[in-house]
């Protein structure tokens, strides 16, 4: 069973990876966005209303991942000032069977988080598959 801190920690390390992953993408999309040249043909520039909308959507959910991990990262500062964890104090966590991490915070409340390392299978359980089910957990897709 997973503690409460402990999931928020990872929820935190997986929205920081998801982020990135999103903020990749965008730039990505915008970088090979279509532009107006002079098109004539309405179906042109449809295509290129379509996928500049297609950009805001994927835009708003990269927004949402962003929020998503500012409140997941107000609540471990939320829970670290009421244990009164001083800043610059390395706290280490675990997501079972992929990594551990380490996360902080320092005097002006930003939150620091970085793997440290990758847990590999147990050396008995070597021949069993784990198959992980995706869906959301806490508001959150792959992608």
């Amino acid at each position: 069973m997973t503690g409460e801190f402990t999931m928020y920690g990872n929820h935190y390390y997986k929205l920081t990876l998801l982020l990135s992953k999103r903020e990749e993408r965008l730039q990505n999309l915008l970088n090979n966005a279509p532009c107006y040249c002079g098109q004539t043909r309405l179906s042109d520039i449809d295509a290129i209303i379509s996928y500049y909308r297609d950009v805001q959507a994927y835009k708003a959910k990269k927004d949402k991942t962003f929020d998503n991990m500012m409140a997941t990262e107000r609540i471990i500062l939320k829970i670290m000032r009421h244990f009164e964890i001083p800043p610059g104090t390395v706290l280490t966590g675990e997501i079972p069977n992929e990594l551990e991490y380490e996360i902080w915070a320092d005097e002006n409340d930003a939150i620091y988080i970085i793997k440290t390392k990758n847990l590999a299978p147990e050396a008995d359980k070597a021949n069993i598959i784990v198959i992980k089910l995706v869906g959301k957990n806490m508001g959150e897709d792959d992608d």
